[in-house]
Formats: structure tokens, C-alpha cells, sequence
């Protein structure tokens, strides 16, 4: 028999099922507090999935795809370390992608991305989709807000062929127990944030062209990282392709910044190699108790950067070796700066020779032209490190503001700090 639904019961009907749809007509989906790739879902849906607060678990394996993560308070966590690996096989842009507030992304291997592996950014583009730097930069009247929080923990992010580990526009963040490697422009970058609030500590930055880079990146502490074989060890500038010039109150202390003069690396954008830490165009940037080694161009190199100058400049208590050139005081005629002061051993080598105490310049400090580079996804793997000791699907809130570590007790490190296969 026909059965014939009344009126009114149908129009119930239509409009229940019109209610489960967005305006687009899309169904709602139902989010997930614990989301299993790829059980629950595939890793390019389960950004989608997941609840805000929520956790995003990934089952051993390789992953050819990509994740965008757009709620707040996420947890993306691998189940294994090294062998958890999202593959971009060269033709994918970014690994995963975080725009929310206080994301977490931990356990896990990105490789062979043509431009990030892990992208933590507070710009989007129309969309909704992270984005970061475009190629003409920001105003600083015209840069989003910040968006606070974020954690990238025992990541490893090898050949990539912008950066591996890239924070932008991001406040409230911890980069730690990372290691970074083969990326064409640098293996960790922290860019355009007034008020950064960022810890990028205990790392392991090896075989990149750059290898940590900040620029417009404020109030950045870097501590007990090993950072070694790279064409340039650290980079910190201010720059006008990026809001917030200059990089002020930028802490380096207690880091191996080691044999930065790597060739089998991808070629340094701006050409220089043999650089341990480069200071370009920073204010109230602190050097204090680094290991720095075997650079063979320089240790320290104090610049000017376009207009900006370097002012207020601190290096004590490091201690140099079998660098080309220790420290080299070279602002331009143009933007000289002032109050950089240099406490310093005897024997280290400086340009102007004999520096020391609080110098003017400018200064004269020739970079030797390095020589040609490799492919970023030609460059050798380095010994693998250890993940999460425990593994859960517990969500790992992030707190609402960092608290960055005391570092007047700091000393200078030993030179195998973080070296070699970690257990």
C-alpha cells in the first residue's frame, strides 16, 4: 500500500533535515573530542573532525597528505616519532598548518614539503586557509593580530623547502626538543611578532641554510640548542618585509653554535656561509655563555640592516674557538647605532681589533662568498631523536601566556650538548 505523509508532518521533515545543513548546504559535521588517523578519519578530514580542545591522534605510517588545523586549544600528536611521517612528496606546499589559538603539534616527522613542514600562522587568507609572509610584506598598520599560543614539541622536520618549523604572527610559543634539517631557508623561523613571548629551546638545527632565523621576532629567548652545520648557525634581523622592525630584546644564551660552514646544504639566500650567529639591524639583542666553534667566516657578526641599526648589544661570557674571525663590529656609515658593548677574553679575534668595552662604528667586515649549494631534498638525514616518553590521547592544553626561564644561572654548555643518536 502507497503510504502518503501529511502535510505537516512533511514540512517537519524538510525543515529537520534543512536544519542539519549549513547555509552552503553542507551537513553539519559532528565534532570529535579524539579524532585516530586513520581510523576515524584520513589526515587531510580529520582537521575538520576535530573538536575545539580536541586531539588529533596519527597511527604509524606515511602520509601523503596534508593537515589543516583551524579550532582552538588542539593537540596534534603522533603515536611514534619516526615513524609517524607525513610525505610531501615534493609536490605538496606545507605539512600541517595551525591557525588556531593554542595549538599543539608533537611526535611526528614532516618531510620533503615544498615549503613547511609545521606552519603555526596568524593570518589567513579569505578563505580561512594559513597563510604567512606574502612576497610584498606588511605595514605595521596593516598586520592581523596576533594570535597567542602554540607548541611544537619532538618534531622532526627534514628537507623542506621553505622552513621546517615556521611561527608567524603567533605570540605565547614554545619550539623544543625539535630537530630541524635540510631546510632551503631555515630550519626554524620566528617572524613578524611585537610581542613574541617565544622559547625556542634544546633543539637540535643541523644541515639547513639558515639555521634558526628571526626576523621582527621581539622578546625571543634561545637556550640550550645545538645548532651546527648549517651555512649560517643563527640569523636575527629587522626588515621591512615584515610588521614590527626591529627585533628587540632577542636572548641567545647557553647554545652550541658550532662548524656553521656546511656545504653539502642548500645555498643561503643572501649568499653567506661560516656565520654563527648574525645580528642585523637588532636592538638589546643579548650573546651570553655560547659554545661558539669552528665557524670559518665569523662567531658573531653585528650588523646594520637596511636602515635599521644595531643598538644596545650585549655579548659576555662566551667563549670562541677556531672561528675565522671571532667577533666582527660592522654597522653601516648610515645606521651605526649605539650602546653595543663587548665583554670579551683575551685572545679573541675581533674586527676593528682590539674591541671591546662599548664601540661605535661603522665598521668593515668583508663575508667571503660561499660556495654553491645542493637541492634541499638532496641533503643527508641526521641521526634520528627520541619522541614523547608517553604517548595518550589526553588533550595537552596550552597555557594562556608562556613563562620564560630564568636565564642568569646559564653557563656555557658542553660541546657534545644534544650530539650524536639520542637512545
Amino acid at each position: 500500500m502507497k503510504r502518503v505523509v501529511p502535510a505537516l508532518l512533511a514540512t517537519l521533515l524538510v525543515a529537520a533535515s534543512l536544519a542539519g545543513c549549513a547555509a552552503g548546504g553542507t551537513p553539519e559535521v559532528e565534532k570529535k573530542s579524539v579524532v585516530r588517523v586513520p581510523e576515524d578519519a584520513s589526515l587531510t578530514d580529520a582537521g575538520g573532525l576535530v573538536a575545539d580542545g580536541g586531539v588529533i591522534l596519527i597511527a604509524p605510517g606515511t602520509y601523503t597528505e596534508s593537515l589543516d588545523v583551524r579550532g582552538d586549544d588542539v593537540t596534534v600528536r603522533g603515536e611514534d616519532r619516526n615513524t609517524v611521517i607525513l610525505d610531501g612528496e615534493l609536490t605538496r606546499s606545507n605539512g600541517v598548518v595551525g591557525t588556531g589559538e593554542r595549538i599543539a603539534v608533537e611526535n611526528l616527522t614532516v618531510r620533503n614539503f615544498l615549503q613547511n613542514g609545521v606552519l603555526i600562522t596568524g593570518v589567513t587568507d579569505e578563505n580561512g586557509a594559513g597563510i604567512a609572509r606574502g612576497p610584498d610584506g606588511y605595514l605595521p598598520d596593516q598586520s592581523p593580530p596576533p594570535v597567542p599560543g602554540y607548541l611544537v614539541q619532538r618534531v622532526t622536520a627534514n628537507n623542506n623547502g621553505l622552513y621546517g618549523i615556521y611561527a608567524f604572527n603567533r605570540t605565547d610559543g614554545v619550539i623544543r626538543e625539535n630537530l630541524a634539517s635540510g631546510g632551503s631557508d631555515s630550519g626554524i623561523y620566528v617572524g613578524q611578532c611585537a610581542e613574541c613571548n617565544a622559547l625556542v629551546q634544546d633543539n637540535v638545527i643541523t644541515l639547513n641554510a639558515s639555521g634558526l632565523e628571526l626576523a621582527n621576532a621581539s622578546h625571543v629567548v634561545v637556550t640550550g640548542n645545538r645548532i651546527t652545520g648549517n651555512r649560517i648557525g643563527v640569523s636575527v634581523l629587522s626588515n621591512y618585509l615584515e610588521a614590527h622592525g626591529p627585533t628587540t630584546g632577542v636572548q641567545i644564551v647557553g647554545n652550541v653554535i658550532a662548524d656553521n660552514n656546511e656545504t653539502q646544504t642548500p645555498e643561503q639566500a643572501g649568499g653567506a656561509f661560516g656565520v654563527g650567529i648574525g645580528l642585523g639591524g637588532t636592538v638589546d639583542a643579548e650573546v651570553r655563555a655560547n659554545l661558539i666553534t669552528g665557524n670559518s667566516a665569523v662567531g658573531v657578526w653585528v650588523t646594520s640592516s637596511e636602515d635599521f641599526a644595531p643598538t644596545g648589544t650585549a655579548l659576555s661570557a662566551d667563549v670562541f674557538a677556531g672561528n675565522g674571525l671571532d667577533v666582527a663590529f660592522a654597522p653601516s656609515a648610515t645606521a651605526v647605532g649605539t650602546d653595543n658593548c663587548f665583554a670579551l677574553d683575551a685572545g679573541v679575534t675581533t674586527a676593528p681589533a682590539g674591541l671591546s668595552g662599548c664601540a661605535t662604528g661603522p665598521g668593515v667586515f668583508t663575508q667571503p662568498p660561499g660556495p654553491s649549494g645542493i637541492m634541499f631534498s638532496k641533503v643527508a638525514l641526521p641521526p634520528q631523536r627520541p619522541g614523547l616518553d608517553t604517548v595518550d590521547a589526553a588533550a595537552r592544553i596550552l597555557p594562556k601566556k608562556v613563562e620564560l626561564p630564568d636565564l642568569s644561572a646559564v653557563t656555557v654548555p658542553s660541546a657534545d650538548l644534544l650530539a650524536g643518536p639520542a637512545a
